[in-house]
């Protein structure tokens, strides 16, 4: 069977009344090259139930159940280390994509240098009936390699389910920290910016 060349990572606890809105944005995209690999992180309701529902129709779709909850990052890795991609590309079980979110990222790939190992983009943070953007920061190739300035915070407010990572990037990078209980993600684009441009 072919590899996919996109794997997109879904880790989830205890979500079953939202992680059927996240699966079914990244089903809706237009690029449609991706496995969707589901990381259940020891959940106690019903999430495997909303899981078979979606595997009947897509086949792509792949379930791992962790027997007891062990975090975010430990659910992340699990889900890297399954992953058949040659792009990782991360969704949280509260959040949806817009369906082209996928294709742009494929696109900008097309055309940045192989030192690119990230691309990423804005988000709406929604919380009830209130809508508010989010900028990510600006930092593009010609930036060169951000160690030094990652350092004071310049990869905050990235977003970690609007990026599309090579896979790549974790054999030099090193994969998510598990003995980080918050801020997993500021610390994985801070290791990340010393191997990797960011678009």
């Amino acid at each position: 069977m072919k590899s996919p060349t996109v794997s997109v990572i879904i880790p989830t606890y205890n979500r079953a009344h939202l992680v059927g809105r996240s699966i079914q944005s990244v089903l809706n995209q237009t690029y449609q090259d991706f496995e969707l690999i589901i990381v259940d992180d020891g959940s106690t309701d019903n999430t495997k139930d909303i899981f078979k529902e979606f595997q009947k129709k897509d086949k792509r779709i792949k379930y791992i159940r962790h027997e007891e909850n062990k975090g975010g990052s430990a659910a992340r890795n699990t889900g890297i280390k399954a992953a058949r991609g040659e792009y990782i590309a991360f969704q949280d079980s509260d959040d949806e994509w817009f369906s082209e979110k996928l294709e742009k990222q494929m696109e900008v790939y097309k055309n940045v240098p192989a030192e690119v190992g990230i691309v990423y983009s804005d988000m709406w943070r929604i919380t009830g009936n209130k809508k508010r953007y989010f900028y990510s920061p600006k930092i593009m190739p010609k930036d060169k390699i951000i160690y030094e300035q990652a350092l004071d915070y310049r990869v905050g407010n990235i977003g970690i389910q609007t990026s599309l990572i090579k896979k790549e990037v974790f054999a030099k990078a090193g994969m998510f920290d598990e003995k980080f209980p918050r801020f997993i993600d500021l610390e994985f684009f801070i290791r990340l910016s010393k191997y990797y441009y960011f678009f």
